[in-house]
């Protein structure tokens, strides 16, 4: 294989880019979180949460990827998969690879240091995987999570609290910050779901997919995501989460506030209708979530 493939195959494990990969903000905000700062001896296991992190992501974002390779070529989205097909059973082969090392290491890691992160991270592997399994379980099954919104919700409804779980469990042992913050995170991957359905709408239904976005309107998936953005914030931000992450905390009503006035308000007056002159409201709902982890872990040192 050439370096060039290589590359853009590291590039398409890094598509969608998130809070997980390429940049690891939300791993290194658990981090500072619930060690209440960072000491350069606490580096190493900063840096095996980092790894969990990245080499489960590239693994689940190719395997969805080398399954959606039908809905890929009938949208004419230009990737190496889709212009390369002896790619193909590579891109296979490495995301199975990046699954199996990433239990590997995550099960090394619930040996060494005694908790429970294996267990976590095996249901996420599972539902992630049966997420875009259209090549093995599909035919087993019948079915893919991702071909129905039903499935999409059990998905993104346990997989983003399993993770968050798993990531805290690496830095330290699981109590009720941690739970709040996935709890939180349910909110937030829910409404992130709703929105990514609003950009595949017409793939979706070529494809004779049930998601949320053929199945509801536009401006229903815009209300509630907005909803449930708002559910994360009253959750940050409410007396009893400040009473164990501190008053630090608090600096998170910086990226609430532009939310609420860029987004929440601009779609509201509209009556949640949606049109290109909106797109800047919706990236701006996206922006501060983003924005919020990355003050989260800034509010350990405050």
């Amino acid at each position: 294989m050439r370096w060039r493939d290589s590359i853009e195959l590291l590039k398409l494990s890094n598509t969608p880019p998130s809070i997980i990969s390429p940049y690891p903000i939300f791993a290194i905000s658990l981090f500072l979180i619930s060690h209440k700062g960072f000491y350069i001896s606490d580096l190493p296991i900063l840096l095996a949460g980092i790894a969990v992190s990245l080499i489960s992501n590239y693994g689940s974002n190719l395997w969805n990827h080398c399954n959606d390779l039908k809905e890929d070529l009938a949208q004419g989205k230009k990737t190496i998969l889709t212009q390369d097909a002896s790619m193909q059973k590579v891109a296979i082969f490495i995301s199975i690879l990046l699954y199996t090392s990433s239990n590997l290491f995550v099960y090394f890691l619930s040996i060494l240091l005694d908790r429970p992160i294996y267990v976590f991270f095996l249901i996420w592997s599972l539902v992630t995987w049966w997420y875009s399994d259209n090549l093995i379980l599909k035919k087993v099954f019948g079915f893919r999570l991702k071909d129905h919104y039903i499935g999409e919700l059990i998905t993104y409804a346990t997989a983003w609290p399993l993770y968050t779980f798993c990531i805290w469990s690496v830095y330290s042992d699981l109590n009720a910050t941690g739970i709040i913050i996935a709890v939180a995170f349910l909110f937030v991957s829910i409404s992130g779901l709703l929105l990514k359905d609003l950009k595949d709408i017409s793939g979706d239904r070529e494809a004779g997919l049930r998601t949320f976005g053929v199945v509801f309107f536009p401006s229903q998936l815009i209300r509630y995501s907005c909803y449930l953005t708002m559910m994360y914030y009253i959750i940050m931000l409410n007396p009893i989460t400040v009473n164990f992450f501190g008053t630090g905390i608090l600096v998170i009503a910086l990226p609430f506030v532009y939310f609420f006035i860029n987004t929440y308000l601009h779609m509201y007056k509209k009556n949640w209708t949606l049109d290109l002159g909106d797109l800047k409201a919706l990236k701006g709902m996206s922006n501060s979530v983003y924005a919020s982890i990355l003050f989260m872990g800034l509010s350990a040192f405050l």
